[in-house]
């Protein structure tokens, strides 16, 4: 049990910012990955919890087998939290800076953010010394109405009414292979893969569908991976053939492109909330953005 009640006749004053924690809480289920989530201590969470509840005279969470869960107070009181936090989010997302000054969070997919948009941003975020560009490649599609990032660059299109949403580029994936495979296994022709190790995505993807069915034939992958930059690093050791993105093999030396018929593709599109697409530095990344990725091959 998190807190004690204050006697009615002597309460604390309620910290709003106390209820982000509370809600932190119900959302995750403990302390410690409501601190993960904030980017805090979990014992900090706790103190936070606690002095919301020494404020509402109510106990709002109890321990059990799972972690946290709210007592019915609290399951109560999380529908007016969360308009609560919704009406903030609005007033923060309308609050634009007068000038590219300020943070703008971008997420991306982990190989597109890793390779090709990191140095892009940095070199962007240079130019403009007031801004603060955050770049997470972690593939997470975090969620923009909560400002968990401001600037979203997917590879699918959102149905979310409140997020804007813009096809931004296409890129283009190609067979790859180093000089040293080529030199075991020459590639002249798709029959010729089926004497190729060949690396491969993940099950399921267009890439490896399209490489798969080119080397009708070939034995089992002998190496796997989800990120295409981990591809290209096996890649270049000479392990085996991979489809890789053309703007990831074309950045590197040791590779060879081997053009063969019905080179998959992949869009990208550019996601914003739709309160923020007017607010200065948001406007500036997004413009940038959409320079740079019509170049994205």
């Amino acid at each position: 049990m998190l807190g004690v009640k204050k006697p009615p006749d002597a309460p604390d004053p309620l910290n709003w910012d106390d209820l982000r924690y509370v809600l932190a809480v119900a959302r995750a289920g403990s302390l410690l990955r409501a601190g993960a989530v904030l980017g805090v201590d979990h014992t900090t969470v706790g103190r936070r919890v606690a002095a919301a509840e020494a404020a509402l005279g109510e106990t709002l969470f109890v321990r059990s087998s799972g972690g946290l869960t709210p007592t019915p107070a609290g399951e109560q009181l999380l529908a007016p939290i969360e308009q609560v936090e919704e009406a903030v989010l609005a007033v923060e997302r309308r609050a634009g800076s007068g000038g590219l000054v300020g943070r703008v969070k971008i997420t991306a997919p982990e190989s597109l953010g890793i390779a090709w948009l990191a140095p892009r941003l940095a070199a962007f975020g240079a130019r403009h010394p007031g801004l603060h560009v955050v770049l997470d490649p972690s593939g997470a599609v975090l969620d923009l109405t909560r400002r968990e990032a401001e600037v979203a660059v997917r590879t699918f299109r959102t149905s979310d009414a409140a997020l804007v949403v813009r096809k931004a580029g296409t890129y283009r994936y190609g067979l790859y292979a180093s000089k040293a495979l080529l030199a075991r296994h020459p590639i002249r022709e798709p029959e010729d893969l089926a004497r190729c190790p060949l690396l491969v995505g993940a099950e399921g993807d267009p890439e490896t569908a399209w490489l798969t069915g080119l080397a009708k034939g070939a034995s089992a992958p002998p190496f796997s991976c989800v990120l295409a930059v981990a591809l290209l690093a096996a890649c270049r050791s000479g392990a085996g053939a991979a489809a890789l993105p053309r703007y990831l093999g074309e950045s590197d030396p040791d590779l060879v492109y081997l053009p063969m018929p019905d080179e998959p593709t992949e869009s990208v599109y550019l996601t914003v909330h739709r309160d923020l697409r007017t607010t200065p530095r948001v406007r500036a990344v997004l413009d940038f953005l959409l320079g740079e990725l019509r170049g994205l091959e």
